[in-house]
């Protein structure tokens, strides 16, 4: 007979989901696969049954992913900004009208109650700052309740959604991935001082990410007011991308190398994927069947339509109008949706990390334009 702690269950829990999902992930479909993202689906289902991690875990996970990619990709980010900054905040407010116009259309023609839809756009663009911001525009708590509810069924939708379109894109452009990431280009090499030695405090640069982390966690943590009684905050998300970003372009302290040694970045961010997808999964999967049942199973496709037509409409404007290289134009565009889980896929599918500088460079922009468009809609 086991008798397992409740802290070894969980730890049980994270790594089941994991095997599971590595598994779903290697399932190929027509040359399409999940990849990483299938340990959501198998959160998911752990979920459904009764499984549940603690949210804390999902918090680990999401600091130690993004904190690596934002050191890895540190180099390219200035010249990113200074190259298409403008075209990345043109995309990202694209990309918030055409979910607020779909999200408008699905209120009128589809007679879904505003605080229902609002929130069913908050869960397509995987927006947590969203869904507060329309939590607290909403007067009265079965719409606040209502708000959740959409946000909670289309979750799981808009994270499948936008880790499919980013994946299957790129295959019906039979796009060159080596050729694209040229176009990125290559990080700079980093260069001492001449005359300056610099060193690391410990071997690995465990201690530049561990302080990449802290100074993200507060600079994410500052909470700004928005007019309309809302506020703006990177979050877990934003503030350690910034802060990684700032780190892996500066490079040192004074004699102090703040450069991880790159081979850490691989193990951590997978460690950290399995972390907050099994996670994040599992608590999406909680009251799934409920929600279904209770609203229908015609929710879940207005909310794919909420994930895909802003996208797609994204990826038009970027190529067409913007004249964006394919990858550039995909790295803001996850962010202009404010999905990890989909710049985790663009990070596997291209093979560089270097696509989480145009996403850094848009993330700020988008979470500012969500919560207020949040705002707006509920107030129609």
């Amino acid at each position: 007979m086991f008798i397992l702690s409740e802290t070894s269950r969980e730890m049980l829990a994270i790594f089941l989901i994991a095997v599971t999902g590595y598994l779903i992930g290697r399932v190929h479909i027509k040359g399409i696969s999940l990849g990483s993202s299938g340990i959501f689906l198998a959160g998911l289902l752990f979920g459904h049954f009764g499984v549940s991690i603690s949210p804390s875990i999902q918090t680990l996970g999401l600091l130690l992913f993004i904190a690596s990619v934002g050191l890895s990709a540190g180099p390219t980010f200035f010249r990113q900004l200074r190259t298409n900054g403008r075209a990345y905040i043109l995309l990202c407010i694209t990309v918030a009208a055409v979910g607020a116009v779909t999200c408008g259309a699905i209120i009128l023609l589809a007679h879904v109650d505003t605080p229902l839809a609002v929130g069913m756009m908050a869960g397509a663009f995987t927006t947590s700052p969203g869904l507060a911001a329309a939590r607290e525009a909403v007067a009265g708590e079965a719409a606040a309740a209502s708000v959740s509810a959409g946000y909670g069924i289309i979750y799981p939708v808009g994270v499948v959604c936008k880790v499919l379109f980013i994946q299957i894109l790129p295959r019906l452009l039979h796009a060159d991935m080596a050729y694209e990431r040229t176009l990125i280009g290559p990080p700079p090499a980093a260069e001492a001082p001449a005359g300056r030695k610099s060193f690391r405090i410990e071997k690995w640069g465990f201690f530049a990410f561990s302080l990449t982390v802290v100074l993200g966690a507060l600079l994410g943590a500052i909470s700004i007011p928005l007019p309309g009684g809302g506020a703006f905050s990177l979050g877990t998300a934003g503030g350690p991308l910034i802060v990684g970003l700032l780190g892996g372009h500066i490079g040192r302290a004074g004699p102090v190398d703040l450069r991880p040694t790159p081979s850490l970045f691989g193990p951590l961010k997978e460690i950290g994927l399995i972390l907050f997808f099994s996670s994040a999964g599992a608590e999406g999967g909680q009251r799934l069947a409920e929600i279904l049942a209770e609203y229908g199973p015609s929710l879940i496709l207005y909310g794919a339509l909420l994930a895909i037509i802003p996208m797609t409409a994204g990826y038009f404007v970027s190529r067409k109008l913007l004249r964006l290289p394919l990858l550039n134009g995909l790295g803001s565009l996850t962010a202009s949706m404010t999905s990890t889980p989909a710049l985790a896929m663009l990070v596997e599918l291209s093979g560089t990390d270097d696509v989480a500088a145009p996403y850094a460079t848009t993330y700020p922009i988008a979470l500012i334009t969500l919560v207020l468009t949040m705002q707006v809609l509920v107030n129609l």
